[in-house]
């Protein structure tokens, strides 16, 4: 009863936003797109086509990669990596980003790494996950961009596992294929 009361709050609560005129939303992001799942209309969109870093969406990419990996049974949650400098390095303090502090050289349980991707955002946990999958940050983006492609993301390239900035590496609002929309729509 609760959950229908707060789905039926929030269906109020978007209608009446997208009753708006665009210029009274004053959405502060660069880019965004918002459509019609049902029919794939757009909304409302500002840039939408501009790429842009990926951050944080580029550690739901290695996430995807790692649980189907787990799911595979080609990696289990009691299995322990190694830490390497590279991590520590590139993901760990010394970065001054998110991490978990996990020391150069020791093992971790993969259950642990997750948790500290998912929840601290761990750039350190992402860069030990996707050299114990793939061998190399570097391979595991391969991975990565193999992936995209199969989920139809058309204008997405990463780089690493983290999310951490790189020319090389971007997406946009607007990534998505006509046909993995249609796909989407029929389940």
């Amino acid at each position: 009863m609760m959950i229908q009361f707060l789905r039926a709050c929030a269906i109020s609560a978007f209608a009446a936003v997208l009753a708006l005129p665009a210029a009274a939303l004053d959405i502060k992001a660069r880019q965004y797109i918002l459509m019609d799942f049902q029919t794939g209309t757009v909304l409302e969109a500002k840039n939408a086509e501009e790429r842009m870093t990926p951050s944080s969406m580029a550690k739901l990419m290695t996430s995807y990669v790692v649980f189907e990996a787990l799911k595979a049974g080609k990696l289990s949650l009691d299995d322990q990596l190694t830490v390497s400098r590279k991590a520590w390095q590139e993901g760990g303090a010394a970065s001054g980003g998110s991490t978990m502090f996990l020391d150069p050289g020791s093992k971790v349980k993969v259950e642990d790494l997750v948790r500290g991707m998912i929840i601290q955002s761990g750039n350190d946990a992402c860069i030990v996950l996707a050299e114990g999958l793939a061998g190399s940050e570097e391979a595991f983006a391969a991975t990565m961009n193999e992936k995209a492609k199969q989920l139809g993301l058309t204008d997405t390239h990463f780089v690493n596992s983290t999310g951490l900035p790189d020319p090389e590496q971007y997406m946009s609002a607007r990534d998505r294929s006509e046909e993995h929309t249609s796909e989407l729509q029929s389940h």
